[in-house]
């Protein structure tokens, strides 16, 4: 159990008074667990032992439930005196309170202690906080063992059916992600299992998995750089075991319970970099037999880049807008909802639009696949298609989606510290989650406008770009955890006027670009994540 949690046992005779002492005179989160709740070891985990920022409730998916879940929030709940309408799942009757909201709870609940509304103190506690429009994440139990019932003898079984489970292969199947991407949950994810069951053996942790599955992609690489059909064939092969051995990290974490910032971010940076090197070594392999792919190779990377800071940015910002919920009197018994019919989707549908969405594992799929197929030059012909087709049919409904959206920003923070531009810090565009991905796609245009229209190393010219193209990464990642660059380290970088003033200064010049090269290598790959990683050890002490 997490030692930054105190546990509270609820009963009929709480009053929502002792737990807002409990909670306001501790300076840990509060885990309120019902009396009459029966869950797995595994399962009350999702509450103690994965981290938490915000109030978090077990819930269960049911229909007609008496707790509504719209998106990562639960936005819906009731008591014995507050109705619902939509309601979703089910509450479990364990919440954990979370002091990053300490204020917000402390006087939410403080103001309806002495209310005329009655129920149980725990329902009544999270009717208040989802009412405040104070965020209550929902931790989902889907397919799993519970009851909260006050009839002992039916308790008494599900804890009986409870002890006969295999506890580690329920762990497993709950570190098994089922929201992946199609290729991923039914066919990535039957092999990574294996996997992670040997890791788990081997005690082996996260980031050595993450560094085991990079190192099967540099192999990779290096074997798509031979240019030969059966050196090829091996680096598909290898690509796609490394992206299956990528998936047990994350299985291993949520299995172990070994959460960091630090494998966060190496598991998304080496992702990127095996990503990349793949793109140069099938342009690499392919100018070994006078194919010239670089042009296609930089297009598909700054693409790739454009496509990836859009899509964080998107999501990040769509839920903030998303979980902008009203306040409701707390005494009054409707929340007043009303269900809006929907058209349910069918499987087939939802896994169709995960598939257009060209993740990752259909994405290593094609580059496998068509490069055995017909070498660097189909695969480099087929992949900007299908991005260009997945593009074109996922930004039609976010276009829509932010055209709903006020004429105001939220986050901006998010968005500012990844411009590496000058900021307008009056600006009202609903669209800035767009304008990271756009400055990054006119620096990448002029770069390779560049090498069209000069005698430029290609190979050098592509590590420039990628390095560079790494570096907004890195801004994407640390303003997705809240944190910027250093000031220092973002003069050291240029900014984009300045790399591109400077690109032209060698370009008129006639100067090798092989010293930017390194020194915009040097800059971004090591000294940027060296200062990342000494600066959250630090702040980890």
């Amino acid at each position: 159990m997490s030692v930054n949690l105190r546990t509270l046992l609820v009963n009929k005779s709480t009053k929502i008074s002792e737990i807002v002492e409990i909670f306001s005179e501790s300076k840990t989160d509060l885990l309120l667990v019902d009396e009459s709740a029966v869950v797995t070891k595994p399962h009350l985990e999702l509450l103690t032992d994965y981290p938490r920022l915000t109030t978090t409730a077990l819930v269960a998916p049911k229909f007609l439930g008496d707790v509504r879940v719209t998106g990562d929030r639960v936005a819906g709940a009731s008591s014995k005196f507050h109705k619902l309408e939509g309601g979703n799942n089910t509450f479990v009757g364990i919440l954990r309170l979370s002091q990053n909201q300490r204020e917000a709870i402390i006087a939410t609940l403080t103001e309806v202690k002495n209310s005329e509304a009655y129920g149980e103190a725990l329902d009544l506690v999270l009717v208040a906080l989802v009412r405040a429009a104070i965020v209550v994440s929902p931790a989902s139990l889907t397919g799993a063992l519970y009851i909260r019932s006050s009839d002992e003898s039916a308790r008494a079984k599900i804890k009986e059916e409870i002890n006969s489970l295999n506890i580690a292969r329920l762990r497993l199947k709950m570190a098994n992600r089922a929201n992946d991407g199609f290729f991923s949950v039914f066919v990535l994810r039957k092999f990574s299992k294996l996997f992670t069951w040997v890791a788990i053996r081997l005690k082996m942790t996260p980031n050595q998995v993450t560094l085991i599955s990079f190192a099967i992609g540099l192999l990779s690489a290096y074997a798509f750089s031979r240019g030969t059909f059966w050196p090829i064939f091996a680096g598909a092969l290898l690509l796609q075991l490394s992206i299956i051995v990528d998936c047990v990290d994350g299985e291993l974490a949520r299995y172990t319970r070994q959460f960091s910032a630090l494998g966060a971010w190496l598991d998304a940076i080496t992702d990127r970099i095996k990503e990349y090197l793949v793109f140069f070594a099938l342009a690499y392999g392919a100018a070994k037999s006078g194919r010239d792919l670089w042009i296609p190779a930089m297009f598909m990377m700054v693409f790739q880049t454009f496509r990836h800071l859009s899509d964080y940015n998107f999501a990040r910002i769509n839920k903030v807008r998303s979980t902008n919920l009203p306040v409701i009197d707390f005494n009054q018994a409707s929340d007043g909802f009303v269900p809006v019919d929907r058209v349910k989707k069918s499987r087939f549908e939802y896994w169709a639009k995960k598939a257009i969405q060209f993740p990752i594992g259909e994405r290593w799929l094609v580059i496998s696949a068509s490069s055995i197929i017909g070498g660097a030059a189909f695969t480099l012909t087929i992949m900007p298609i299908l991005a260009l087709i997945s593009i074109l049919l996922v930004f039609r409904s976010r276009i829509r989606k932010s055209r709903t959206w006020p004429k105001m920003r939220v986050n901006k923070n998010l968005i500012d510290n990844q411009l590496d531009f000058f900021k307008n810090e009056n600006s009202t565009n609903r669209f800035d989650w767009l304008e990271p991905s756009i400055l990054r796609a006119l620096e990448g245009a002029i770069f390779i406008w560049a090498v069209a229209a000069t005698d430029l190393s290609r190979p050098a010219a592509f590590l420039l770009l990628f390095a560079i193209l790494f570096g907004h990464y890195d801004n994407m990642y640390r303003s997705l955890q809240g944190e910027h660059k250093p000031r220092w380290l973002a003069i050291a970088g240029g900014f984009i006027l300045g790399r591109v003033i400077l690109l032209g200064i060698f370009l008129a010049l006639g100067w090798s670009i092989i010293p930017l090269v390194w020194y915009f290598g040097s800059l971004f790959f090591v000294i940027s994540s060296i200062q990342w990683v000494a600066g959250h050890k630090v702040r980890s002490k």
